[in-house]
């Protein structure tokens, strides 16, 4: 990033597992067996309903745009926006402004005694990859440091049991 100079292109595949014609195909699916429904009202699993919202809008979807009024043309540009956002960067951060983060894995899907997954045994979580709102400064660090502990911890009880 410093070679060049903080500024290139960030690019974003938000569902990896999907081909581009597999989208397509679950996005025409969804058109014909979902016509009435508001486009950006029906996320994609797993995206979550603001992402989704947001992906959409920025593929040119207005608010109001039913399945079944969805385009070829307009779907595709969902597909591309799905699988290819790009965002510009522009320089660094000093950290100086506040922030809200937001997002991340569900809370009731992680056992906090270990910070382990419910859904995936053997994967553990801390900090901002959590469901946890907050400006970033003392709270968002206290979290990641004490789920950070909480996971390492738990981590070592299964490699080094006692």
């Amino acid at each position: 990033m410093h070679g060049l100079n903080y500024r290139f292109p960030l690019r974003l595949n938000w569902l990896p597992y999907l081909g581009a014609e597999t989208l397509a195909a679950e996005l025409e699916s969804r058109r014909k067996a979902q016509a009435g429904r508001l486009v950006v009202n029906t996320p994609i699993t797993p995206l979550r309903a603001r992402l989704w919202e947001q992906l959409a809008r920025t593929a040119g979807i207005p608010g109001d745009l039913r399945w079944a009024a969805l385009s070829r043309a307009g779907r595709h540009l969902l597909v591309q926006q799905l699988l290819r956002t790009e965002w510009q960067v522009t320089g660094k951060s000093l950290n100086r402004e506040e922030f809200v983060t937001c997002g991340g894995v569900r809370l009731r899907e992680v056992d906090f005694r270990t910070m382990e997954s419910r859904v995936c045994p053997g994967l553990h979580f801390a900090g901002e990859l959590l469901d946890i709102d907050g400006v970033t400064g003392g709270f968002n660090f206290q979290a990641a440091w004490t789920t950070g502990w909480l996971a390492g911890q738990a981590l070592a009880r299964k490699r080094c049991p006692r």
